[in-house]
């Protein structure tokens, strides 16, 4: 059986099947997400940065967190370094990218999410660098709007 698209060019119905649930290549970007994902990484890059050359760096990859009696700051850096937020922040952050150039929006939830958590983080902690995350919090929330009409941009949904 011949089919035709919408550009009149013959498929086979598997074809149209297949590009029907899995969005072409040619989608437009959401620039607002694949934003949103960037300046996400560059706070996970940057915090890694400004530690990167902490004086416990030394005993946690010798394990000593595991063998020996550490200082409570020593515990409690682990937890606000290699053991934080960084990880899943880039993971986060290339997830957004990727969604956005598919041309795919990151459902609402997660903009409202990390603005929670940086609102929370910030009035527990005062003013530091949990004030960057505002960005790609304000990135994910903006409204969507596509050229030639009012449609939102079409947001991530569970397989």
């Amino acid at each position: 059986m011949t089919t035709y698209d919408m550009t009149g060019n013959t498929t086979s119905g598997n074809t149209v099947a297949a590009r029907a649930a899995h969005p072409s290549s040619h989608q437009r970007p959401d620039r607002l997400t694949v934003a949103a994902g960037w300046s996400t990484l560059t706070i996970a890059v940057l915090h890694t940065i400004v530690f990167a050359f902490h004086p416990h760096w030394g005993a946690w990859l010798a394990g000593l967190t595991r063998t020996a009696d550490l200082s409570d700051e020593a515990i409690t850096l682990f937890w606000a370094l290699p053991g934080g937020f960084v990880a899943p922040l880039a993971v986060l952050g290339l997830l957004m990218i990727g969604a956005g150039r598919r041309g795919q929006a990151m459902p609402g939830y997660v903009g409202w999410i990390l603005l929670g958590w940086i609102l929370l983080c910030c009035w527990i902690i005062g003013p530091s660098g949990f004030l960057l995350g505002f960005v790609p919090a304000a990135l994910l929330l903006w409204p969507r709007r596509r050229r030639g009409g009012a449609r939102p941009a079409r947001a991530l949904s569970a397989p």
